[in-house]
């Protein structure tokens, strides 16, 4: 196993395309949180490393058995919950209505997350954006969904891949 950490750099999204990337995290509630976790969709609340504020952000994951992987394929290494992951890994995880605390771990073997990357594109079939609106959404340039999977596949080496596992259960989300 070689240990080399992620290196992939991408501009931030920008304008509407931001706005609706942050919509689900404040749509994150009622039964729109089952949908959305049924859309593969976590809900992860990090610490600031500035400003030691909770912050929340929606993201696309993979379940592997009792853990999740995430990928900031969007941003890179620049996106925030990236960067307050490493000032401080300890984080809330929300899966539709349930929580947990746990430990988030930046996966270091390029071959590792060459391979979690590689699943991910298999498992996102089903995930992201319904496959009857992303023709739309593509058409708009609002958002390509599987532009950005193809992207993230090219990319994996350097792609930033966060394993996050959870270890204690919350009683109310």
């Amino acid at each position: 196993m070689t240990e080399r950490p992620p290196t992939l750099v991408r501009i931030r999204p920008k304008g509407l395309q931001r706005l609706l990337l942050k919509l689900p995290a404040y749509l994150y509630r009622g039964p729109l949180a089952s949908l959305l976790a049924w859309r593969c969709v976590v809900l992860l609340t990090t610490i600031g490393r500035k400003t030691n504020l909770p912050r929340r952000t929606a993201l696309s994951a993979m379940r592997v058995d009792d853990r999740f992987i995430v990928f900031a394929g969007l941003a890179g290494i620049r996106a925030d919950w990236y960067r307050n992951i490493l000032a401080n890994p300890e984080i809330i995880v929300r899966y539709g209505h349930r929580c947990w605390r746990a430990r988030a771990q930046v996966v270091l073997d390029p071959a590792q997350r060459r391979a979690f990357m590689e699943r991910m594109a298999t498992y996102s079939r089903r995930c992201g954006p319904p496959r009857p609106t992303r023709p739309l959404l593509r058409l708009l340039r609002i958002f390509d969904y599987d532009a950005e999977i193809a992207f993230a596949l090219a990319h994996a080496e350097e792609l930033p891949v966060v394993e996050i596992v959870p270890h204690t259960a919350l009683p109310r989300c």
